[in-house]
């Protein structure tokens, strides 16, 4: 099953932000794919601090899906992004749920 998410927690929920990362791996060691992390909102906030950065690296290291940075949001909160992460717009966002088996979103 190839699965997308949408990413709008913010980063003082640490817990939640955990659980997102956790189904991650879960789902790929059940041999599912990750095709896109699209990040809106506080997400963007919460994935591009540096304590988080590393962890989202392990992600598309082993997941090889997109991480994108909703554009809006980048400009709202004047985010620079680093590797692994793209910017992207809602666009790529409705492709990858149309392209996407599942679309599993974590507020």
């Amino acid at each position: 099953m190839e699965i997308s998410l949408i990413i709008r927690t913010p980063l003082e929920d640490s817990h939640r932000l955990t659980l997102a990362r956790r189904f991650i791996r879960t789902a790929i060691e059940q041999g599912h794919t990750i095709r896109q992390c699209f990040f809106q909102s506080a997400g963007v906030l919460a994935a591009t601090q540096s304590e988080q950065l590393a962890e989202w690296q392990r992600i598309a290291d082993i997941t090889y899906a997109e991480l994108l940075l909703c554009s809006q949001a980048v400009e709202e909160h004047a985010v620079y992004p680093e590797s692994p992460f793209q910017i992207g717009g809602l666009g790529a966002l409705v492709e990858a749920a149309v392209r996407s088996d599942r679309l599993v979103s974590f507020v």
